[in-house]
């Protein structure tokens, strides 16, 4: 690892540690409305995303940044690092004292995921780690779990889904259990655990998986984007467009698109 990615990591897990009483302390417990895209934001979604941004920019002010909670329009990756946040995924659960939350900051180099930040909010720990540099939680190496091999799959997915997606949806109802967790970052890093088989979701933004990509590329998770695919990043807008994928080990991922009607 070169001395530019090393510091970055080690730099980007202080920053998010810095978050967590602030969101604790905050939880079920502040305002807020709604956004042009009918998500809900709080002021904590704000403050930490500032307090990233500050901190970030301050040891690093030749990176990107971009936030879920920023103004800005199309804009296109020129250096080498970037960062992408979600201060809060899962706002809907934080504000309604649902712990089902998460923080999320990927450091991308060329516009790929090459490590993520993930702080599971429930758990109150911190998984971490990208391709080739080991998957940790908190300062241990993580064990992933080894699932049942069974016919039934445990599948996280959001909801609402469009309905050009709905026999995707139909197809998996059939044969799976799904978990909705109000989370897509959550969602994307337990398979990466292995505490779900897959992960099936049409409705999030880069800014809701970048992070657990990374966790996934470590941890031999594959992921098929249902329709383009958005890495390398070469472009950022918050009113970017979802993208839909389906994530799981190989022979699952193998098993669920022979069942499904993905062509």
């Amino acid at each position: 690892m070169d001395t530019e990615l090393k510091d970055r990591i080690a730099f980007g897990r202080t920053v998010i540690d810095a978050q967590t009483e602030l969101l604790h302390g905050s939880f079920g417990r502040t305002e807020s409305h709604w956004k042009h895209d009918g998500t809900r934001i709080t002021p904590v979604d704000l403050e930490i995303s500032q307090r990233v941004s500050e901190s970030l920019s301050g040891n690093f002010p030749n990176d990107h940044f971009f936030s879920e909670e920023s103004d800005q329009g199309p804009k296109k990756l020129t250096e080498r690092f970037a960062w992408i946040l979600d201060p809060v995924d899962g706002t809907n659960n934080f504000a309604l004292g649902i712990p089902m939350v998460a923080i999320s900051l990927a450091l991308l180099e060329n516009g790929e995921p090459v490590y993520g930040f993930v702080y599971d909010f429930g758990a109150r720990r911190l998984t971490h780690g990208g391709p080739g540099l080991g998957l940790w939680i908190d300062d241990e190496p993580a064990k992933r779990l080894d699932p049942e091999d069974t016919d039934e799959r445990v599948v996280g997915m959001h909801s609402p889904v469009d309905a050009r997606h709905m026999p995707v949806v139909e197809a998996v109802l059939k044969g799976c259990k799904i978990r909705a967790l109000g989370s897509g970052t959550l969602h994307l890093t337990y398979v990466a655990l292995g505490r779900t088989d897959a992960s099936l979701d049409f409705t999030i933004k880069v800014w809701d998986i970048a992070a657990a990509v990374a966790l996934c590329r470590e941890s031999g998770i594959e992921i098929l984007y249902l329709e383009d695919n958005p890495f390398p990043i070469k472009d950022f807008d918050v009113r970017m467009k979802p993208t839909p994928y389906l994530a799981a080990r190989t022979e699952v991922l193998r098993e669920l698109i022979e069942r499904l009607p993905i062509t």
